[in-house]
Formats: C-alpha cells, sequence, structure tokens
C-alpha cells in the first residue's frame, strides 16, 4: 500500500510540474530533499511511484496552470503580522513640515506641579513668534506614583489637568507643539507593572497620560470626560516617545545620565549615530539632566536644557546624583532645510536649584 503525500510532497510535486519538469529531474529533486532529511521528506519518492501519482491526478503543466501555493498564504499571514510593527518601526521625523526658516523653543523637566509656571509663562511669551513649542519629557510628575518616600499626597488628576491646560494654551497660540516622553510620564504604566498588571491587562485603563492629552480630552476634578478638542497641532508620537527629530535637530529625554557637562548628548550623539547615521542631523536637545550645557562635539551641536520645575525632594539625597541642577530652557533656530543654526541656537539659563540651607543648632 503506497503511503500518502504529506503537505510538502504535494507542493513540490505541483510546482515542478507548472514549470513543465521533466519525471527525471522531479525525481532526482525528490531523492535529493530526501538524503538531506529535509522537513517533510522522510519516504523515498522514487520515479516509478512519481509516475503513478502524477497519471493518476492527471496533474499537467495545463491543468496546474492556476494552482495557488499554500506557502503563499503563509508568508502574506507572515507579512500582515510583520507590518504594523514596520509601520510603527519607521519614523523618518515628526511630520513637521520645513518650508520656510523656523524657530523651536523647547521646555522640558517642568514636572507639574512643581513647575516654574512664572519662568514658563515668561519664556513663551518672549518667544511668542516660534514657530514649533516642544516639550522634551517630564511635563508631569507622576508624584504618586514614585518609588520616593513622600512627605505629601499630589492627586495625578492635578497634574493632568495642569499639563493639559498648559498644552491648551498652546495649541491656541503656536502653530505646531510637540510633545516628548520622559521618565516621569511613563510613571503611570511603570506602577501597573510593578504591581503586577501585563501590558495588555491595562490598555483598557490608557496610562499613557501624554497620549490622551494630544488626543484632546479634557478632564473635569472628578476625571470624567467633559470635552474632546481639536488637537490637530499637536503631536505625539507613541512609538519611540522618547525622543522625536524635527528638520536636523533630535529632541531627546533618554532615561539615563552619563558623567559630567555635556556626557548625557555625548552618549546620545553615539547613540544616534549608530541607529541614524551622520548625515540624518546636526543637534541634539537633551532633557533630564536638569543641567545646562552647550557645546560642539564632531561637528554636531549638544543642548542640555536644564528644568522648568522647582529642586526635588529626592534631589537632597547625599548620593549627589543632583548636585547643581539648574534651570533653564533652549532656542533652536533652523533654516529652510532644517539645518540648525549654531550660532544663534542658545540655551537661557534661569539659575541653580540651590536646596535650602539648614537652620543653625
Amino acid at each position: 500500500m503506497a503511503s500518502k503525500w504529506n503537505e510538502e510532497e504535494e507542493h513540490l510535486l505541483r510546482v515542478l510540474i507548472k514549470n513543465n519538469t521533466s519525471l527525471k529531474d522531479i525525481s532526482k529533486d525528490f531523492e535529493e530533499r530526501w538524503t538531506k532529511n529535509l522537513p517533510g521528506f522522510i519516504k523515498l519518492r522514487k520515479s516509478e511511484s512519481i509516475k503513478k501519482k502524477i497519471s493518476r491526478e492527471n496533474l499537467t503543466p495545463q491543468t496546474l496552470k492556476n494552482y495557488h501555493s499554500p506557502y503563499e498564504d503563509r508568508w502574506e499571514h507572515i507579512k500582515s503580522l510583520t507590518k504594523e510593527f514596520k509601520e510603527l518601526a519607521v519614523k523618518d521625523d515628526t511630520g513637521v513640515n520645513v518650508k520656510s526658516k523656523k524657530k523651536i523653543l523647547t521646555l522640558s523637566d517642568i514636572h507639574f506641579p512643581f513647575c516654574l509656571e512664572d519662568e514658563i509663562k515668561k519664556a513663551l511669551e518672549d518667544h511668542s513668534d516660534a514657530d514649533v513649542v516642544v516639550f522634551n519629557g517630564d511635563i508631569l510628575d507622576g508624584f504618586i506614583y514614585s518609588t520616593f518616600s513622600k512627605a505629601k499626597r499630589i492627586a495625578a488628576l492635578k497634574e493632568y489637568i495642569a499639563a493639559f491646560e498648559l498644552i491648551e494654551f498652546c495649541a491656541e497660540k503656536f502653530p505646531q507643539v510637540v510633545i516628548v516622553s520622559g521618565n516621569h510620564d511613563s510613571r503611570p504604566a511603570g506602577a501597573l507593572a510593578r504591581a503586577g498588571f501585563e501590558k495588555e491587562e491595562t490598555q483598557v485603563l490608557r496610562p499613557d497620560l501624554l497620549a490622551r492629552i494630544a488626543n484632546g480630552e479634557k478632564l473635569d476634578e472628578y476625571g470624567d470626560l467633559i470635552a474632546k478638542l481639536n488637537f490637530s497641532n499637536v503631536l505625539y508620537e507613541r512609538y519611540d516617545s522618547w525622543y522625536v527629530r524635527i528638520g536636523k535637530t533630535i529632541f531627546a529625554h533618554p532615561t539615563g545620565y552619563n558623567g559630567g557637562p555635556g556626557g548625557t548628548a555625548q552618549k546620545l550623539y553615539d547613540y544616534f549615530i549608530k541607529r541614524m547615521g551622520s548625515d540624518e542631523f546636526d543637534s541634539i536637545v537633551v532633557g533630564h539632566t536638569h543641567k545646562i550645557y552647550k557645546g560642539v562635539f564632531c561637528n554636531k551641536l549638544l543642548i542640555e536644557q536644564g528644568a522648568m520645575c522647582d529642586r526635588q525632594p529626592y534631589q537632597h539625597k547625599p548620593d549627589l546624583r543632583f548636585l547643581h541642577a539648574m534651570n533653564g530652557y533652549a532656542v533652536i533656530y533652523q533654516d529652510e532645510h532644517g539645518n540648525t543654526n549654531f550660532n544663534e541656537s542658545h540655551v537661557v539659563y534661569l539659575g541653580s536649584m540651590i536646596p535650602p540651607k539648614k537652620k543653625i543648632l
């Protein structure tokens, strides 16, 4: 009794016949696959058995002209499974059109509700002619989600409402608003993860608050949605949300530090050179460090833009990680091709965050 042909054998035979392959070459192909012990070819199909099957099922190039391989469906399925990732993984720019010379105001590390509201207001007024305002990470503090010890309790909802009102103000006053996520902005998701919740469980809770803000979701004091505003000029990229590229300037908010003045910016230079290549950017503006720095490194302008918040409670710890934190923001100027003007682009220094002195015993 002849053994049943499996899927791999059936497919190969039909492809070879469809391509008008001779019986001799068909037999040779089957023998080679059997010799190599390839999956599906566990029995040696001799020329005579192949000939009988062809005759029995009337397999000819004409009858197989419209033969459709099941493997083609499999590859289409594989392609569909990877399509979403590929679409997310390829992000060339933020979608901000470069049609003329551009002025970009960038504020970072606002840490609502610990913000310097007067300085933020003044920066927005002094640079009201900016084409783009970039919030370069940590617009929220996420204080209630912190693993640090707490001397007070601050509702996350109040942080959200304050940040939303700032974005709403800027969306009304400026042509384009761009939001970058920081490590504090991701604290809600981190808290859920520490509590043992998987991402698939927490999506209904929508812990990415920046995405909700950029979506125009205005909440009241009870957390109810009271309005859905048209924030068409507010951009927040969920994939790799920790940086954006506008023209040839990268605005980034990493989660780590590196060394002294400009050290974090230089580490990011190494990272983006490997990721993008040298021609894709000419400058990097960095949040997160709460430091002020401007320098040129390997023909790239590197800026650490300072913070727009008061000194945080954890910055008083004796590990000295946050020594001499500084307040400030940056202004970037680009030409019509997105090239950064190294001379005009600058940091505005607003002072150092000196901790309060203790009383003398």
